[in-house]
């Protein structure tokens, strides 16, 4: 549980732990992070704003806070998760505002949306994004939370709300997984979870893929993971590889992304759909400009595009490159937070029944 006040800008943010009823500061200024945008913007799907604003819970590492100690490790898992220990964003900002004129436009215009990159748990961030094929950022986290639900262990009641730890992959692989899953409204993505994890448990479960964090080969993972793994295409593995196998560089791409690259950027000009050609020249554009840490630059424009965030826009800033207006968003998109997915690159994608219209996909 964590409070972000919106005091000096070195104010160091704040854990509650639970017994003592004591904040413990973390090792960051405010400045180094927005909590909410943080947790929001559709990288985790397992943390819920409180009724008193600033205050979130959630759970991580099967661990609910507020945690339930006030012990050391607590704060190290947070800064862990947080990557509090790396770079700070005065440095990354900095950096990708002296290399890109359009990202330091971005950065006037919301000097509020300070956003970490965070390292996730392997296992959860896999099955967290096989269930965010055709869905938006609230959806996700309903499924999720489902998932998490009636197939994790419970750890705790606080307030009248239990939280669970993250499924064991023997839970998701049992003979009423499916069909429990399809009554939970996975639909398609009920096969994907369970065949997944039954592929998973055959490799050596949470621990093979926890070995794959900070490999030199981040084209071979980026393979394996499509390969082996149901519902699996390049854009879900591109989000595993970055958010939770330490390949920074990487950013993934969707429609969303495409339209922020061609409004901001202007590329690719030659298609409005997602080809794998428009995925690759994306994918290579935007590491080439903001190195070594592409993908977290990348988060950074994408919550700040999203309409749930467009109220934090600075009214007094003039746009120093004048691009297209930054959310580029439709006003069916922006009330969804997200975007249509393209049949052509997403192999997770189900085949459109007879009659059946393109369906629109968010985050």
């Amino acid at each position: 549980l964590r409070k972000l006040k919106k005091a000096a800008a070195d104010a160091a943010p704040k854990v509650f732990a639970s017994s003592g009823n004591a904040w413990h500061s973390l090792s960051c200024p405010a400045s180094e992070l927005n909590l909410g945008v943080t947790l929001a913007c559709g990288q985790s799907f397992r943390w819920r704003q409180l009724e008193q604003e600033g205050y979130w819970a959630g759970v991580h590492a099967d661990k609910v806070y507020p945690p339930s100690s006030s012990a050391a490790s607590d704060q190290q898992v947070l800064e862990d998760y947080l990557r509090l220990n790396g770079p700070t964003l005065e440095s990354l900002y900095a950096g990708w505002s002296a290399s890109d004129p359009v990202f330091r436009s971005v950065c006037s215009q919301f000097p509020d949306v300070r956003v970490r990159l965070l390292r996730q748990q392997p296992l959860e961030n896999l099955f967290s994004f096989i269930c965010s094929s055709n869905n938006n950022i609230a959806r996700i986290s309903q499924l999720v939370e489902k998932l998490c639900k009636h197939f994790g262990q419970q750890i705790c009641i606080v307030d009248g709300r239990e939280y669970h730890g993250f499924p064991q992959l023997s839970a998701l692989c049992s003979p009423e997984a499916e069909p429990r899953l399809r009554e939970l409204g996975f639909g398609y993505r009920a096969k994907f979870v369970v065949e997944s994890a039954r592929r998973l448990l055959d490799l050596g479960g949470a621990d093979w893929l926890h070995s794959l964090r900070g490999s030199a080969q981040p084209d071979e993972i980026r393979r394996c993971l499509t390969k082996e793994f149901t519902g699996v295409g390049r854009k879900v593995a591109d989000c595993v590889c970055l958010m939770s196998l330490d390949q920074l560089h990487l950013v993934p791409v969707d429609v969303h992304v495409m339209r922020i690259a061609r409004s901001l950027y202007g590329l690719p000009a030659s298609t409005k759909s997602l080809t794998e050609s428009a995925y690759q020249s994306i994918s290579d554009f935007f590491p080439s400009l903001w190195q070594p840490h592409a993908g977290w630059a990348h988060t950074v424009l994408f919550a700040a595009d999203l309409a749930r965030f467009q109220h934090l826009k600075s009214p007094a800033i003039v746009d120093e490159v004048k691009p297209a207006s930054l959310s580029t968003e439709t006003p069916a998109d922006a009330a969804a937070d997200g975007e249509v997915e393209s049949k052509k690159l997403e192999a997770e994608r189900p085949p459109a029944k007879s009659g059946q219209g393109t369906r629109k996909r968010k985050r």
